[in-house]
This record gives structure tokens, sequence and C-alpha cells, in this order.
């Protein structure tokens, strides 16, 4: 009998040490996925030799679409082709704008660097192909892969941006789920907010990651729609809104698809090579 009992007791004991080993091993595991994160978002403004603006309200992020093309800057067009008249300049009109243009890590603000060189991606436009690209001034910048294949509705995604909820909590990977797809847009919910109107405020031009922390599309347009009222109000300026099944409350955002921001980029390259 008390060797019976002598046996049990062991075998608790191996159990209990599996477990705890288990446990350290996916905490390393989840570990290394976030620092495998770390200074691959960025804020962006503009810095000369005596003036600057600081992080202003936008996003960015880097990413190397493949082994033969280097990492690029990338954010939403309408983050960068605004003019002081209201106006958006075209796909290829944009290096203008971005004289002294200077990124800011969303991880640690004392990483920061000069914004390279446009590369024009064609037919870039607010709320419909809505990204813009840029060189880097290092090849040493820590980036981001993209995903295999496009996000499908119903698949778990992360905004990954700064996001500060009502309590003045700040968060970076918020999760959502993928509400429409299609091969030229993308709509996810956020499920970790309700009721908060200006979740999304600066998160244009962020990336949207997938559960292996690729890139699954970017995020150029963000709303919270707190009635049918005010969803029928955004809709006017908004078609796409009518063909998404919503919920009252919450928060929603919308993107380019990885497969076609690929297909631009490696586009962009092409196009300039012949040039």
């Amino acid at each position: 009998m008390a060797a019976i009992i002598l046996t049990m007791k062991r075998t608790t004991i191996t159990l209990l040490t599996l477990l705890a080993l288990g446990h350290i091993s996916c905490n390393k595991t989840s570990s290394q996925k976030t620092e495998s994160l770390k200074n691959t978002i960025y804020k962006f403004g503009f810095k000369t030799d005596s003036t600057s603006t600081g992080p202003l309200d936008n996003s960015a992020f880097i990413m190397k679409i493949n082994d033969s093309l280097p990492a690029m800057f990338l954010t939403a067009h309408h983050t960068v082709a605004g003019t002081r008249n209201g106006q958006y300049l075209k796909w290829d009109e944009i290096e203008q704008n971005m004289t002294n243009g200077w990124a800011w890590s969303m991880n640690d603000s004392t990483v920061d660097f000069k914004i390279g060189r446009n590369l024009p991606v064609r037919n870039s436009e607010t709320m419909k192909l809505d990204l813009s690209a840029f060189y880097l001034p290092s090849d040493k910048t820590p980036y981001l892969k993209p995903a295999k294949k496009n996000a499908q509705v119903g698949d778990t995604v992360y905004l990954f941006s700064r996001i500060k909820d009502k309590n003045n909590r700040t968060t970076l990977r918020n999760r959502a789920v993928v509400i429409y797809a299609t091969d030229s847009v993308m709509a996810y919910e956020l499920t970790d907010f309700s009721m908060q109107k200006s979740i999304m405020t600066g998160t244009s031009g962020s990336c949207v990651l997938n559960k292996d922390n690729e890139v699954t599309s970017n995020s150029y347009a963000g709303f919270t729609i707190p009635n049918d009222e005010i969803k029928k109000k955004i809709a006017e300026g908004f078609p796409l809104l009518n063909k998404l099944k919503t919920r009252s409350g919450k928060t929603y955002g919308i993107g380019v698809p990885i497969q076609l921001i690929q297909k631009s980029i490696i586009l962009a390259f092409k196009e300039k090579r012949v040039n």
C-alpha cells in the first residue's frame, strides 16, 4: 500500500513538473513572438535641424514582402497625400509632401529615422487602394512579413497600432474578427471595445496581423457605430458600410488585403526599373 502511495506521489510530482515546464515554454514562445514585433510600427511627422512636429495622428509599419525586395515603410495613401486646401495629391505626386518626413517607433520613441524616398504605387487613392510606400534609410530596421493568403470572414486578426481606451489604457495588439473580405477590401470588428467613439483616431496606415503575427492587411479607415441612424449617415459617404453586418456600439476597421498590397508594390518596383 505504501509503495502504491509513493508511486502516486511521484507521478503527481512528475505531472506538475511537466505542466510547469510547458507553461514556461509557452511563455517563452509568446515572449519571442512579441519581441519580433518590436520597432516595426511607427508614427510619423516632420523634422528639420531646427523644428519638429513630433509624431502626428497616423500610423505606419515596416514590411518586407519577399526576399528579393527591400523592406519598406508603408502607410495609408491619405495620410501622406493630404494638402492644406483639403484635396489629396495623386499617387505619383506625393514625394513633394514628404520632404523632411520623420518616423518614431510606437514601441520606443527614441528609435527614429528620416523617411526615405517615395516608391509611387500606381492607382493608390484615398479610401480605395489606400496605400503608400517609402524606402528606409537602413536595411537593419526590423520588419514584419506578409501572410501567405488573405484573411477570410470569421478569422481572428489583430489591429497592430497604439490605441488608448476610455480608461486611458494603451494597447498595441488589438483583437478583431474579419466580417467582410474580397480581393480588394477587408473589414474587421474590434472585439474588446464598445461605445468608444474615438478609439480609431491615429490608426490610419497601421497593419492588421494574423495569429502568426504576419501582415494580413493594412488599415485605412475606422469608425464606431452607436446606432442605425448614425450608420446610415456614415454610409452616405462610405457605401461599403451598407454591405457590412455591424452591431451598435462596436468599432470597425477597413483595409487593403495583403495579396493586393503585395501585387501593387511588386508592380511599383517593376515600373521603377523600367523608368
